[in-house]
């Protein structure tokens, strides 16, 4: 540096001094006589000289300039910017939307030139009351009764699920608050919304606090919540408390200035109801309703439930024409004729009007004559669909108080053109909530199926599922509804869609308690007072797991329905951890497709318990279906059962000479996923584990159960229609030979009808999923049985044998249908696909069974009087059950539930026992009641006529025996009703 420039840089570093100086002169007075003076208690000193700092350097008070501070570690960001308003403070949250906020101080200057917005992002760790002894503050608060002494220890494990910032900065009066609203709101779901005025000196507080709050985005929602409605907070607080053993709770106060309501665009009351949505709301386009038309968030929600709705059906139609977005757009552009048809929705549902048919008529006619006057075919298309969605809604919770999620019963007649190809469903309910939206589907009124969720990362992979969500639900019921001809329920499936950051758990607890809206009932009234209804009748629904639900959905679903005073709560969902028959834990879907692919393996020529056979499976050792499958074969079957490759999401593993057994037992029993099996138990080179992390091993895992040659493919994981039209000649060698004799399908739908079809063209012998892994709702039905009957106590006193005793029923169940689709497939020399028989098969005990179970329905009657049929409903049970309870089945299972049990019971019965037609043809020329019970007394007759042919000593007794035995039953029936001629 030349010595010239030495003063001129003296000189420069002086401004800089004396001007800094000035606004610090300026600036630190005002600072602390304009920020509140919570700012100062939950700011440490260093944190205010950093923020004056910022505010005098960024001159955010002279040149308006905002300034952007962030700790080290990235997790404490603080917003410092000109003006007093929302609109600032909305931004950055904008910019944290997508972050989880462990903690928030918000704070803007009295003189309303300046805000100073503070937050600590989720990674904040919880700090444990064993690095801080706070048992002298506890004392103290127990001292002033802030707390009682039973309080105590509760108090400080409510500290140890607090954030550091919390406990570094605590204030024990804020504290105690916190702790009793957290007591307050356990076990609940609803948004807890308190208004307290004056509780300091001219401020008014409204609190929030709420259980499982939404992961991202609840303060953003909040403020703009507030800002909608006008009203500006003085300062605001947020905190979220995470325990290790319950869900994290979030509390956010709001402090106004007294008399704020004075600008407030609405009442007290339309605000409140606001804040209690914002856990149940997320926000997209339409939000644009609320914001410039004043709609009610409740409103919004609705319109998006019917966007989301019309989407799902029209885009099936035309993927381009009927987008999300364009949806959005069209409702937005025509708002008036949405307005219309909302004020329709509310003529129809709305229990506060009085006028309802006059008024209803009115607005259909508004909405008849919008539809009239618009040109665009798209556009009238949308409002076409939107009405009907409207117009088909038989019972919806949209007015309930305080609901969670939206559910809405449609009448499918109304859906007709939904279901082209597949009979018309019994049952749909359609379900909308913060970013998911879901179908459930059920062809019988007596149905059960699983939950499935489908989360979704992206918003491509959410268009993909969105065009298909559908087909998949309609798709699954209807399998279901073949897979369940041995139960009284008829199929039934649920399949939620979440959106990009869309929640499992808030899903969950959406949907179940939107469900329970609509079917919980009292002995006088068939809804709830609130619940408008067109269908007027009482609804059972039957859940089971499915895909991401785990044991701790199942037992919230449980408890949400007797706490909501359901009916039937311990049959509302199968699969319970406790006082159920858990899926995983017995294997019960596996133990009949392990049945299946041992008689696959002896119609092959191959007998599995002397001869080596081949598996390759999809699915892995974390898996379910899988996982069990694995168990069975390696039990059942030891040194025979060569399973060669396993995939799953994770990974694969493969061996020429079969995978390790005790290796594969290990990751069944740790939980772990394919790619971890320890590459030292592979046997030669050609083996290999590989994880699913760059392109070409994804490549090679997808590939894997087309090119491995095998004796059987057992899909027991991955999405539908894995095998299409489109790939299923991968599935071929070269040589076009299958890479597999056999499929036994333990996933549902994994291959698509034409794919299929193609593949048994070309010689592989093919069990349908609907046969092979019925036995899993087989199981899930004797449990819906058992919880029909009796509490968790009495469950519990019989579930060793009423489990061990389902367990030989599934197999037998399993045995019987494999051996008569076998028998059939040969009878027909093989020229009858496999699968086609399964359909048939289906299709006749399910006609069969429901026209049995109608018979039964029109003739009424006491089981007490027809000792044929209590039979047969006691031969059907576990015989633990009818030991026990006998008495309580007979007079307590509802009687829906229990004709229809006797339907499925005789249908598949005599079907399984006679083969398919007999009974069909036989029921063509007779009443099938008469069929049914005529074959009854029969059968008891033949025992009979069996057991002195045991006793006479005749020498072609066994040969005798056994032609009694295939065709005595159908000779004596057909005797008895005068048709043996």
């Amino acid at each position: 540096m030349s010595g010239a420039e030495q003063p001129e840089q003296e000189a420069t570093l002086q401004q800089v001094k004396d001007s800094l100086a000035s606004l610090a002169d300026h600036v630190v007075p005002w600072f602390y006589q304009n920020m509140h003076e919570y700012y100062f208690k939950t700011h440490s000193p260093a944190e205010q000289l950093r923020h004056l700092q910022a505010i005098i350097t960024g001159q955010v008070t002279t040149d308006n300039q905002s300034v952007q501070l962030k700790s080290p570690c990235g997790t404490r960001i603080t917003y410092i910017s000109p003006g007093a308003d929302l609109d600032n403070l909305i931004h950055a949250l904008e910019q944290l939307k997508e972050y989880k906020i462990q903690t928030a101080r918000i704070y803007p200057s009295f003189d309303g030139s300046l805000r100073l917005d503070t937050f600590h992002l989720a990674s904040a760790q919880p700090t444990s009351t064993q690095n801080h002894d706070f048992t002298p503050l506890a004392v103290e608060l127990e001292h002033n009764r802030l707390i009682s002494s039973q309080e105590k220890k509760p108090f400080l494990q409510f500290l140890d699920c607090a954030s550091s910032d919390y406990v570094e900065k605590f204030e024990p009066g804020r504290a105690a608050r916190h702790f009793k609203l957290i007591q307050d709101i356990a076990g609940t779901e609803r948004v807890m919304v308190q208004l307290e005025t004056e509780v300091y000196p001219g401020e008014d507080r409204i609190t929030l606090a709420m259980n499982n709050p939404p992961r991202c985005g609840l303060l953003l929602e909040i403020m703009k919540t507030l800002q909608r409605m006008g009203v500006n907070t003085r300062r605001a607080y947020a905190d979220l408390f995470a325990p290790q053993d319950r869900d994290s709770a979030a509390i956010i106060s709001l402090y106004l200035q007294c008399e704020a309501q004075n600008g407030l665009s609405c009442s007290w009351d339309r605000l409140l109801q606001e804040l209690r949505m914002v856990k149940w709301y997320a926000p997209d386009a339409l939000e644009w309703f609320a914001a410039q038309r004043q709609w009610p968030l409740a409103d919004v929600a609705l319109l998006q439930a019917a966007c989301d709705f019309v989407h799902h059906v029209l885009v099936k139609r035309d993927v381009y024409a009927y987008t999300l977005e364009r949806i959005h757009k069209v409702v937005q552009d025509n708002f008036d004729l949405t307005e219309d048809l909302l004020r329709y929705f509310q003529a129809r549902f709305d229990p506060a009007e009085n006028e309802r048919e006059d008024l209803l008529s009115l607005r259909e006619g508004n909405v008849r004559q919008g539809l009239h006057d618009i040109f665009d075919e798209t556009t009238r298309t949308i409002f076409k669909t939107l009405f009907t969605f409207f117009k088909s809604t038989l019972r919806t919770n949209a007015f309930v108080p305080r609901r969670l999620g939206l559910a809405f019963r449609l009448d499918p007649r109304e859906l007709g053109a939904l279901y082209p190809d597949k009979e018309t469903p019994f049952g749909v309910y359609y379900f909308h909530g913060p970013r998911f939206s879901g179908f459930h589907v059920r062809y019988r009124d007596i149905a059960r199926g699983g939950v499935r969720l489908v989360p979704t990362n992206t918003q491509e992979q959410y268009k993909l599922e969105s065009n298909r969500l559908l087909d998949e639900v309609t798709g699954l019921a209807w399998a279901q509804q073949y897979k369940n001809k041995d139960i009284p329920e008829g199929g039934s499936k649920a399949v939620l869609l979440l959106k990009p950051g869309g929640e499992i758990n808030l899903t969950w607890r959406a949907m179940i308690d939107a469900l329970l809206d609509l079917i919980v009932c009292t002995e006088q009234e068939l809804v709830l007072p609130d619940v408008i209804d067109y269908l007027k009748r009482r609804e059972i629904i039957y859940l089971g797991p499915d895909e991401h639900i785990t044991p701790e959905h199942i037992t919230w679903a449980v408890n949400r329905a007797k706490h909501r005073g359901y009916r039937y709560p311990a049959a509302f969902m199968s699969s319970k951890p406790e006082a159920g028959i858990n899926h995983k834990a017995y294997g019960v879907t596996s133990l009949g497709v392990v049945v299946f692919v041992e008689e696959v393996l002896k119609s092959l020529g191959l007998d599995p318990a002397h001869t080596d056979f081949t598996l390759k499976m999809t699915g892995g050792p974390a898996g379910d279906v899988a996982s069990n499958a694995m168990r069975f074969l390696i039990a059942g079957y030891q040194e025979h059962a060569r399973i060669l490759s396993i995939s799953d999401g994770h990974g694969a593993a493969y061996d020429p000479a079969g995978l390790d057994h005790t290796e594969l037992l290990r990751l069944i029993e740790a939980g772990e996923r394919a790619h971890q099996f320890n590459p030292e138990r592979l046997s030669d080179s050609q083996a290999f584990v590989i994880e699913a992390d760059t392109p070409e091993n994804i490549r090679i895992r997808d590939e894997l159960h087309n090119t491995v040659q095998a004796d059987v493919f057992l899909p027991c994981g991955g999405r539908p229609e894995t095998i299409n039209e489109q790939n299923w000649h991968r599935f071929l060698d070269s040589r076009k030979r299958p890479s597999a004799k056999a499929i036994v399908e333990g996933a549902n739908i994994f291959l698509s009808p034409v794919a299929r079809d193609h593949l048994q063209a070309a010689g592989v012998l093919i069990v349908h999923g609907s046969s092979a892994n019925k036995t899993g709702v087989i199981a899930s039905s004797y449990e819906i049985l058992a919880g029909l009957l009796l509490d968790d106590a009495a469950f519990m006193e019989i579930k060793t044998p009423y489990i061990e005793e389902v367990l030989e029923i599934l197999k037998q169940r399993a045995r019987d249908e494999a051996r008569l689709l076998l028998k059939e497939y040969t009878w027909r020399g093989g020229t009858q696909p496999l699968t086609d028989l399964t359909v048939r098969l289906s299709e006749e005990i399910n006609q069969l069974g429901d026209t049995i179970a109608h018979s039964l329905v029109s003739r009424g009657g006491d089981l007490n009087k027809a000792p044929l049929l209590r039979q047969c409903l006691f031969d059907y049970c576990p015989p633990v059950l009818v030991e026990k309870h006998g008495a309580r089945l007979v007079r307590e299972l509802p009687e829906r539930h229990c004709w229809a049990l006797l339907g499925a019971a005789l249908a598949s019965r005599i079907v399984y026992r006679e083969g398919l037609g007999w009974l069909r043809e036989l029921s063509s020329v007779r009443d099938i009641f008469d069929v049914a019970t005529a074959y009854l007394e029969q059968e008891a007759r033949l025992t009979d006529y069996l057991g002195q042919l045991k006793d006479s000593g005749a020498a072609n007794a066994t040969d005798m025996t056994a032609i009694l035995q295939n065709m005595g039953r159908k000779y004596l029936t057909a005797r008895h009703l005068g048709l043996d001629e």
